[in-house]
């Protein structure tokens, strides 16, 4: 029982692999990876000096941003269609549990996110001195997957394409600057300030350790030669994604479907 099973659940993960071909989720991250290439190099012909510098560490932020991006609202959208259109019905009518069409919704966008990461690093190939070009993709591919799994858990449980990507941005753009408003608040008198201060800043740290730190992965201070803390990204993502799955067991059992 347990070889057709787990033959459903890798069939759902190349379906979705197809689907995403199909929509050309690829074709919008290379478009996305080409628009930020063609910023990065008008930015080397703007600046003065140290200009691979400052154009490789333009294309990384502009990058990252836009692969993020198009997964989250491809994930979202494929998903929300899914659950509107009751083609779920059609899967869980094979041998598949709710879980399991979600890990296998979950291991074919995954695979999308890395190859969108790993192409998204392809180009700093062309910068022979540029030190951490490694790095910064895994951790790029790391952060990636976890952005797939955030979709994935939003999509499923909201319903709703426009409010899911809402919930999608404001989550992300938190995790990316969660330390910074930390650091802010604590500035302002979150220690001697009013009351509604020392509450902001106590909302602030608490959703900061309820969500990843996403400034932590494919830091561009790597592409410059800044220190390289890799293993910290890894383990934070494991542990995230094992937190989303979690929520996405909660989720599963309660929805009716």
């Amino acid at each position: 029982m347990i070889q057709p099973i787990s033959r459903a659940v890798l069939g759902l993960a190349r379906l979705t692999l197809l689907e995403a071909r199909r929509t050309a989720v690829g074709k919008a991250a290379l478009a996305a990876i080409a628009i930020a290439l063609c910023l990065a190099l008008f930015v080397d012909r703007v600046v003065l000096t140290d200009q691979e510098r400052a154009t490789v560490v333009t294309y990384a932020v502009i990058v990252r941003l836009a692969v993020v991006l198009t997964l989250g609202l491809a994930i979202i959208a494929n998903t929300v269609r899914d659950l509107n259109e009751r083609i779920i019905d059609n899967f869980l009518a094979l041998p598949l549990t709710r879980m399991q069409y979600a890990v296998g919704k979950w291991l074919g966008w995954s695979l999308v996110a890395v190859l969108c990461s790993l192409s998204a690093g392809l180009p700093l190939l062309g910068f022979s001195s540029t030190p951490g070009r490694l790095q910064w993709t895994l951790s790029f591919a790391a952060e990636a997957v976890v952005v797939a799994s955030l979709a994935l858990v939003l999509a499923l449980g909201v319903g709703r394409v426009i409010t899911a990507m809402f919930a999608f941005c404001a989550m992300y753009l938190f995790a990316r600057v969660s330390s910074m408003l930390v650091l802010l608040s604590a500035n302002m008198g979150a220690q001697q300030g009013s009351l509604l201060d020392r509450f902001d800043a106590r909302y602030v740290e608490l959703a900061g350790y309820l969500l990843p730190r996403m400034d932590r992965f494919a830091d561009t201070g790597w592409l410059s030669g800044g220190p390289i803390r890799f293993g910290p990204d890894l383990l934070q993502a494991v542990i995230y994604i094992a937190l989303l799955g979690a929520v996405a067991r909660i989720e599963l059992r309660r929805k009716q479907f």
